[in-house]
């Protein structure tokens, strides 16, 4: 019985988990299916959650995203799609050469020729047309311009689709199911509408790996019909670029060590040409004007093959050609172009140089120094301009007539440090430390750029704004090797930077990283600056330098300015916290310097986060898992309180006072604490892996970007209110966000006004509060969200009341005459015990007309088109009447009744405050008014002024006046 006992008590040790947690584990891997059949339910993290009910004594509060908790809400829906990496692929130049198109993930940018601004986004996301509904837009492969003059664009998406665009409008025009993946498309030059595309095949298992195979095709997108005609020409592995002639008759596709050259002859056949070559295919290009093919390779050399022999009617293998060697570049030849008619060939490649051929003279021409390797070149349709894209993540358009630069566009430096890493496959030894940071005065986001930089960056824009040099960086090879200002054979980074509540005031935290084999490196040293905003160059200008703020090793792990009024000059705060276990209270001193004010240190414990509040009085810094509160203006001798949320976090990382309320948020990479100030306690907590947090300075908004959870395709961003742990907004991102913030939208895009409309339904309200919701993707786009528009929501219990049955809103005519009171219930006893007669039906031009302008009053503004408005003076007995209660309701009942003087009334006259109210809000009278009769309209022929007196009379005759010269 002993043996059996124990047999019984061992057995839950043989499990690895019980049959709950077998549960509850099996959430995040569930199968898609079952994933689908619950798509407002939030995955958490479910360790994170259990360790933390655990270790406290009442259960969390779990965030769960569910349909009841967005449907209070409008939407948030892409606006922009601004970032990524401009040079993947060579730009495309609209018809009539005034615009060129970008993809950028699934979205599609086009911009100025003349001054690289971005005049309009579009992406299938924003669409969501009937033409198709059901799915979900993929990433842009390939952008075709329209022949022609016009701004009409094909795209080529991942998500099998060909879709035709108005470019200067936005507008989805057509989309054709392609029945597969495109590769590269472009277009057949001498059939409009048809285009030859690389389309996935099928992959295959050799000995070199697996492999791709692709289709090259024709493809015919015919307007009305749902799938593209395609027509097989030939197959490729692994094609690394398509091209076609000037003639359509000819198609070329290159993979690593093959050419492949199709003719497509007249009777419909196709004669298939490969050569295997000795040095890796980089570039391919045909010529305009001669039966000739453009070859660059890996050796730095442009070979012009004379290949294009039309009497060629059988396939051929590795056939001699007669080639032409043009060689100058030292490297890989990256991009060819011709001009029309082939009189100049383009190239250019890892030297930075553009190279041009004048064929016929033998001679070359260079533009030097653009700056990085060149990866792509495109020529204008009109032979005005070159686009040369660099591998710096830069575009430069240039005249063709005397190569001067005509535009720039500069991306994210972001996006192009991620692509260099992917392509190394190695970590990136500059990495992403600042997060996004929105600068206080003009709202644009701060960021790391180059090493020892930060780029400034219009994410509405999509442009660069402007570099800062933090540190002295200077370049000594194009293979990575550099050295610093700094001396040593080490790099800076910028790891932190901050701005003052008035943007006045710029503090930022460089270290040193020693040379290490293409990894991370080791800090050997930090320095805090201090830089001031000169006016004159709206440039920052060094204020202070402090060496080693927290010890000769030691890292700053947090910087935060006090808030205060702008053009503060001596006493602002500065905080900080360091790998030295101590917090420092840095003051700007009379003579513009900074200076050490006070040092503290709380139980041998690390600090990370540091902020103060809205009104710079206390500072919340963030010690281990306790989060210390601070009197900012003493001298730091002891926390004035102590928060702690749960012994199971181990250590907070940053912390943030969220707006100007009463409410801290304090996380740690698998949870976050919203705490509320005037009580001291947790007021909910969200368990969640999280990679980044954004607090807004000003508004109650609280923006969370989570990990992607193992077994689950997507990541989370939510957007909450610390009132409530339920959140305002959630996406789903299949790609992941590398960081969040919340930007003030421009007056022209503010989406929180709501604009009632009583006889339509009551908009939903904005949940981003007049704010947009960037995201940055780990490939380092940027994703600009807001509110949708004003959808009224309809239904019965949404449905506004009928204005007749209830008071008006307080406005300028209740807050000096008196507050309307609602018209009396329907008395049998009043005319006899017959029911009033129905007024008559009003004319529907003035009833829709009326609408306008009872929202125009509501919302304190008169906006309503003019046109179609009836004459003013048709409207004023209307106006006057829809304003007013009818005549039995002035004074209710058969008795007398007093105005009523008291402070309730006055606050019920004024429900908004909007008008300071001394007295009375009812006119002075000491008449009685006694009714027999109940109206529900002012009795015909009377004048609705007679109800409010002699002030009312004066009033109202202004205002007739005002109508009636409107009138004339």
């Amino acid at each position: 019985m002993a043996g059996d006992a124990t047999a019984k008590r061992r057995t839950p040790r043989k499990k690895k988990t019980t049959k709950d947690d077998e549960t509850e584990a099996a959430v995040p891997a569930a199968p898609v299916a079952e994933r689908k059949r619950r798509p407002d339910k939030l995955q958490i993290n479910v360790h994170a959650r259990k360790m933390l009910e655990e270790s406290l004594r009442t259960p969390i509060v779990e965030a769960t995203i569910t349909v009841q908790d967005t449907e209070a809400f409008r939407a948030i829906e892409p606006t922009v799609v601004s970032g990524g990496l401009l040079t993947k692929d060579p730009i495309v130049f609209s018809g009539d050469s005034t615009l060129f198109y970008l993809a950028k993930d699934n979205a599609v940018a086009v911009y100025n020729v003349q001054n690289g601004e971005m005049v309009q986004n579009f992406s299938a996301h924003k669409q969501r047309p009937a033409l198709e509904p059901r799915l979900h837009p993929s990433a842009v492969k390939a952008i075709v311009a329209e022949a022609g003059g016009g701004h009409g664009v094909y795209t080529f998406s991942a998500d099998h689709r060909a879709r035709l665009w108005d470019a200067d409008s936005g507008a989805l025009v057509g989309s054709w199911d392609l029945g597969s993946i495109p590769a590269f498309a472009v277009a057949d030059p001498a059939r409009p509408g048809q285009f030859f595309c690389a389309l996935w095949h099928q992959k295959t298992r050799g000995a070199g790996g697996e492999k791709n195979r692709y289709s090259v095709c024709r493809v015919r997108l015919e307007p009305g019909e749902p799938m593209a005609a395609k027509e097989v020409l030939f197959r490729v592995t692994n094609p690394a670029g398509l091209a076609a002639r000037h003639d359509g008759q000819w198609v070329v596709a290159h993979s690593k060590f093959r050419v492949h050259l199709a003719h497509l002859r007249a009777d419909g056949t196709v004669v298939q040409h490969l050569w295997r070559m000795t040095e890796r295919v980089s570039a391919v290009a045909f010529h305009p004007g001669e039966a000739a093919l453009a070859v660059g390779d890996w050796r730095g050399r442009i070979m012009l093959w004379f290949c294009v022999d039309p009497d060629l009617d059988q396939p051929t293998e590795d056939r001699a050609v007669v080639r032409q060697a043009h060689h100058w570049h030292a490297h890989r030849v990256n991009a060819i172009a011709f001009t029309e008619g082939g009189a100049t060939m383009l190239s250019g490649g890892e030297e930075g140089v553009l190279v041009l051929w004048q064929l016929a003279a033998g001679a070359r021409d260079y533009l030097p120094r653009l700056g990085s390797d060149i990866t792509g070149i495109a020529v204008s349709p009109d032979q005005m301009y070159y686009a040369v894209t660099l591998r710096d993540n830069t575009i430069r358009v240039l005249a063709a007539a005397n190569k001067t630069l005509v535009s720039a566009l500069q991306g994210l430096k972001f996006a192009e440090r991620g692509a260099r890493g992917r392509a190394r496959g190695v970590p990136d030894a500059d990495p992403f430390t600042t997060g996004l940071v929105v600068h206080p005065a003009t709202h644009a986001l701060v960021l790391n750029g180059d090493p020892g930089f930060l780029q400034v960056f219009s994410h509405l824009g999509d442009r660069h704004v402007a570099s800062i040099e933090v540190a002295a960086f200077t370049r000594t090879g194009g293979s990575g090797a550099s050295s610093s200002g700094g001396g040593g054979g080490s790099r800076p980074h910028v790891d932190l930077v901050r701005f003052s509540s008035d943007g006045a005031w710029m503090a930022t935290v460089d270290s040193r990283r020693a040379d290490a084999a293409r990894g991370l490196m080791a800090v050997t040293g930090a320095y805090l600056k201090l830089w001031r905003l000169d006016p004159a160059d709206q440039t920052y200008k060094l204020a202070s330098r402090i060496d080693n703020p927290h010890g000769s090793s030691g890292a700053v792990h947090a910087v935060a300015f006090q808030p205060a009024a702008r053009g503060a000059a001596a006493g602002l705060l500065c905080a900080t916290t360091g790998a030295d276990r101590t917090l420092r209270l840095w003051e700007l001193q009379p003579g513009g310097f900074w200076a050490c004010r006070a040092a503290a240190r709380y139980r041998r414990l690390q600090p990370h986060g540091a902020a103060f509040s809205a009104d710079g009085s206390t500072l919340a810094v963030t010690f281990g898992g306790a989060v210390t509160l601070w009197d900012a203006r003493s001298a730091l001798a002891a926390p004035v309180a102590t928060l702690v949320a749960s012994a199971a976090t181990p250590r907070l990382t940053a912390a943030a006072f969220v707006g100007a309320g009463p409410f801290l948020a304090a996380w740690s990479p698998d949870r976050l604490d919203v705490w509320n100030m005037l009580t001291g306690s947790v007021w909910w907590t969200l368990a969640m892996p999280i990679r980044d947090v954004f607090a807004h300075a000003r508004a109650e908004l609280l923006a969370v970007a989570a990990y992607q959870i193992p077994g689950s395709a997507t990541a989370s961003v939510m957007v909450y209110s610390p009132h409530a742990p339920a959140p305002l907004a959630a996406l789903q991102l299949p790609a992941g966000a590398e960081a969040v913030a919340l930007v003030p939208a421009p007056a022209s895009q503010k989406s929180g006004r709501s604009h009632p409309d009583t006889e339509h339904g009551q908009p939903k309200p904005d949940p981003l509060r007049g704010n947009s919701l960037v995201v940055l993707s780990p490939a380092g786009l940027l994703s600009v969200y807001a509110a949708a528009p004003d959808r009224p929501a309809f239904g019965p219990a949404a449905r506004a009341p009928d204005p007749a049955a209830r008071p008006m809103p307080a406005a300028a005519f209740s807050s000096i005459f008196g507050a309307p009171q609602a018209a009396p219930a329907h008395n049998n006893n009043n005319n006899n015990g017959e029911p009033p007669p129905a007024p008559a039906a009003p004319d529907p031009r003035v009833a829709e007309a009326m609408r306008l302008v009872r929202t125009a009053v509501q919302a304190s503004y008169l906006d309503a088109p003019h046109h179609v408005l009836p004459p003013a003076a048709a409207l004023y007995a209307q106006f006057v009447a829809a304003q007013l209660p009818p005549a039995a309701s002035a004074f209710d009942g058969s008795s007398a009744a007093a105005p009523d003087d008291s402070p309730a009334a006055a606050a019920a006259a004024d429900p908004d405050g909007d008008v300071d109210m001394v007295g009375s809000a009812q006119p002075e009278t000491t008449t009685t008014t006694t009714t027999t009769t109940t109206t529900t309209s002012v009795a015909a022929g009377s004048d609705p002024a007679d109800l409010w007196g002699e002030p009312g009379k004066a009033f109202f005759a202004s205002l007739r006046r005002a109508f009636q010269a409107a009138a004339d």
